[in-house]
């Protein structure tokens, strides 16, 4: 026999009212519209409330006014709320303001929207990665209604300077497609590409602010605008090898230690050998290179990490320099690359500066216009790959949020207000750095018990 019980809710809510859930208020009357969705009318559980001009309490109503106020769909419909609201009569014969409107966390003062509501609109554009236009379709509000809550979200955000930072990253993105402008006097076109730059926790990922350019000048202006304290408990900072972040740094964080990261580096290698290969092709074929082309068709495997090669992609990279390197300066190009390897792979001062000796000799050897480059440069940020050496401290996690930043600018098929792009950044980096913490404090919770 199944005995069906129902339990009285502790609060004294009808049923209505738990279905329905808005935090602080009862369901007064709900009703179908005729061409689709529902009217509620709610009204506040409290019947006292405290003079915003005095703070004395008051349970005296003076009269009752009716609010529309856009709430979430429930039951898959949309909902109209109709908020009954009482205006009170201050008990205080001395405050001048006699009468005021009743308001709540939920329902704030002069509110078109719950605080629920707003709450889901930034969770469907941050966290989801939706545009602003297709939150405000899906909900049925406007398009700055959605805005406004992400730019109110965006004011709650934590100071940079309120967070330890130890390890700083820095690096840079285009904001908007390059655009052409014809100067004045000279009638000539100048090419002008939009960038910005994003200061980033080498730790934990979390993007501290946005600044506009990439020069030394807006670096050192965010860096000299925080404070001393929070300069001063910054260590190491990874930046990719830009001579205006270093001017930048140095002037800004003088006891700061700069690490370029390593991955850049050898980009640079790889592009060395790009371009030998290529002028090799251009030399010998008097062409582009063709897919016929063994060098060619193999271009990616001339890319590809020596040590982690296979012994059949040994013997196709031979093959490729036996038969489609006559000069063998692609394969010297090659031996350039894989020593700028070894040498970043080192974990020590001792190991790292016998690995520069190779390089050295083997640059020597290929005797080329871009090795001897490629080997300049290494040189010019020895002091930067020696800190990267030995503190281990790179730019990966400011890469990781430089893509989220690139799917946000992507979803919004770009922006022409710079406050809104900046605040879907911080946002998005900052909900997801507080969600991976507790996940990772989770995580050991779990280990320790």
């Amino acid at each position: 026999m199944i005995e069906h019980m129902c339990s009285q809710p502790r609060d004294g809510r009808d049923a209505a009212s738990i279905v329905f859930d808005l935090p602080g208020y009862d369901v007064v009357d709900a009703v179908d519209l005729p061409l689709g969705g529902r009217r509620v009318v709610v009204q506040a559980r409290a019947r006292d409330e405290a003079c915003p001009g005095c703070g004395v309490l008051s349970a005296r109503v003076h009269a009752w006014a009716r609010q529309h106020v856009t709430a979430l769909p429930c039951g898959g419909d949309a909902v109209e709320v109709v908020v009954r609201k009482p205006r009170m009569v201050c008990a205080e014969p001395a405050c001048p303001r006699r009468t005021f409107t009743q308001a709540t966390d939920e329902l704030p003062l002069r509110a078109r929207c719950s605080r629920r509501l707003r709450e889901q609109l930034v969770e469907a554009v941050v966290d989801s990665g939706r545009a602003v236009g297709e939150v405000a379709a899906a909900f049925g509000v406007a398009w700055w209604t959605v805005q406004n809550a992400i730019d109110a979200a965006a004011v709650t955000l934590p100071d940079a300077d309120t967070v330890a930072v130890r390890e700083l990253g820095i690096d840079e993105h285009r904001f908007a497609r390059a655009r052409f402008f014809r100067e004045p006097q000279t009638r000539s076109w100048r090419r002008i590409e939009p960038w910005m730059s994003t200061f980033v926790d080498a730790r934990t990922g979390q993007v501290l602010g946005v600044v506009d350019g990439r020069g030394s000048t807006g670096i050192q202006s965010w860096l000299e605008q925080r404070s001393l304290s929070w300069r001063e408990g910054i260590k190491v900072v990874a930046i990719d090898p830009s001579a205006p972040f270093r001017a930048a740094i140095t002037r800004a964080l003088p006891r700061a230690r700069v690490a370029v990261d390593h991955w850049h580096l050898v980009k640079l290698a790889n592009q060395a050998v790009t371009t030998v290969r290529q002028r090799v092709s251009r030399e010998q074929h008097g062409r582009r290179g063709r897919k016929n082309d063994p060098v060619w068709a193999h271009r990616m495997l001339l890319l590809r990490a020596g040590d982690r090669l296979s012994l059949r992609a040994l013997r196709r990279l031979q093959d490729v320099f036996d038969r489609d390197d006559p000069t063998d300066e692609i394969s010297a190009a090659w031996a350039v690359k894989e020593h700028t390897r070894m040498l970043l792979a080192c974990n020590d001062i001792e190991s790292a500066t016998t690995a520069r000796g190779q390089l050295g000799i083997a640059v020597l050897a290929a005797d080329m216009p871009e090795t001897w480059t490629l080997w300049n440069t290494i040189n010019a940020w020895w002091d930067e790959i020696e800190t990267f050496i030995t503190t281990g401290v790179t730019n990966a996690r400011t890469e990781a949020a430089n893509t989220g930043v690139k799917h946000i600018k992507r979803t919004g098929r770009g922006y022409r207000n710079h406050d809104h792009y900046q605040a879907r950044i911080l946002l998005r980096s900052h909900r997801r750095t507080r969600r991976r913490r507790t996940l990772n404090q989770q995580g050991t919770t779990l280990k320790c018990e």
